[in-house]
């Protein structure tokens, strides 16, 4: 089952959010990529930063069917897993709930944010969801979205401005957030990632490459084939792989001794 408690809290399992504190490039990108490269099929992209979509003009897509029509689904209780009902597939064969620009999303994530952990998977079903929710401001719904969430990766650049800013907020985050914090390290920088992980007890879960035709390829602004191979894919698809390592495995039910002795006669 993909919701368990931790005391009075909900987390759920196969949800994974990607944010940034401040101003860090590649939340996008990275989300993008994650879904592209996880590891079992059938992962969907949530577009849920409260200020507005850019995936839908940058691939040429319309924002309806999309994350406004699944909140609003979701908010009536419809059928379980409808998720797949208003997701779109892009060029890069990863599906997406679109949202549309400007101040016309904030409705709809703050409808998955406040609606409840219940309300949110029982419209995803069975999927795993990768949401970019933009932004983690303290009160805000990316980081009520981020609270439900088994992992949450922070896209900062290893410099000292970015790291600055990410550790001025550890303090709230650790009290908010219940699944798994990682950072994920855009760009070159002064610090190295254990140097980083050692000072903010934070794992890094993967370094992300300044690689312009990969940033490219996934935000939607280039076309070309063979862009899994492009470096910025490559090192998404190996955080896909970490996160999904990382998450706890199903119990195998133990094998009765009198079942054990026939299995071997």
């Amino acid at each position: 089952m993909a919701l368990h408690r931790i005391g009075e809290k909900w987390i759920d399992e196969q949800l994974l959010v990607v944010g940034s504190v401040k101003d860090a490039p590649g939340v996008t990108t990275l989300a993008m990529g994650l879904v592209a490269g996880w590891p079992q099929p059938g992962a969907v992209l949530l577009e849920a930063d409260p200020d507005g979509g850019d995936l839908a003009a940058r691939f040429g897509h319309h924002p309806d069917p999309g994350l406004m029509s699944f909140a609003a689904a979701a908010r009536l209780g419809s059928d379980a897993g409808l998720l797949r009902q208003h997701a779109q597939r892009l060029r890069l064969d990863v599906d997406v709930l679109l949202a549309p620009p400007g101040d016309a999303a904030i409705a709809a994530v703050q409808t998955l944010a406040y609606g409840g952990p219940q309300v949110l998977r029982h419209g995803a079903g069975d999927a795993t969801m990768v949401m970019d929710v933009g932004r983690l401001a303290l009160g805000g719904p990316g980081l009520a979205l981020a609270a439900l969430a088994a992992d949450v990766v922070l896209v900062a650049r290893p410099t000292l401005d970015q790291l600055t800013q990410v550790q001025a907020r550890l303090g709230w985050m650790r009290e908010t957030l219940r699944g798994r914090l990682w950072l994920a390290l855009s760009g070159p920088g002064p610090y190295p990632a254990a140097e980083i992980a050692r000072d903010l007890r934070v794992d890094v879960v993967g370094e992300l490459p300044d690689d312009r035709r990969g940033a490219g390829v996934l935000a939607g602004r280039l076309v070309g084939r063979g862009w899994q191979r492009l470096r910025l894919p490559r090192a998404a698809r190996a955080i896909a792989w970490r996160l999904h390592d990382a998450r706890p495995q199903p119990a195998v039910p133990p094998v009765l001794h009198g079942a054990r002795e026939e299995v071997h006669r």
